[in-house]
């Protein structure tokens, strides 16, 4: 999990070994990446997660990437109230 991007996504190669099926994106864009190269995001796919006992299913873009398999964005972490290393996301 990547608590500074503002994405959900999903390696294309880890897509593929999984065998999700693959949409196209209802809203095309463009994604700066890292290395400060833009990326097209085409597509997505419904990604199933299981984290001991929490389950979902997460809409991921597909985007080449060789930094991390899946990434979930802040997005993600804020909409499902994740607690991380025993502490909320959240301030108080």
């Amino acid at each position: 999990m990547d608590s500074e991007s503002c994405i959900n996504a999903i390696s294309s190669k880890v897509n593929e070994n999984l065998g999700l099926k693959v949409v196209s994106h209802p809203h095309p864009n463009m994604v700066l990446w890292i290395n400060a190269s833009a990326l097209e995001v085409k597509q997505q796919c419904l990604v199933p997660v299981d984290f001991n006992f929490y389950k979902d299913n997460i809409w991921c873009d597909v985007i080449s990437m060789d930094s991390g398999q899946i990434i979930l964005g802040r997005s993600w972490l804020y909409d499902k109230d994740v607690t991380m290393y025993d502490r909320s996301n959240v301030s108080i």
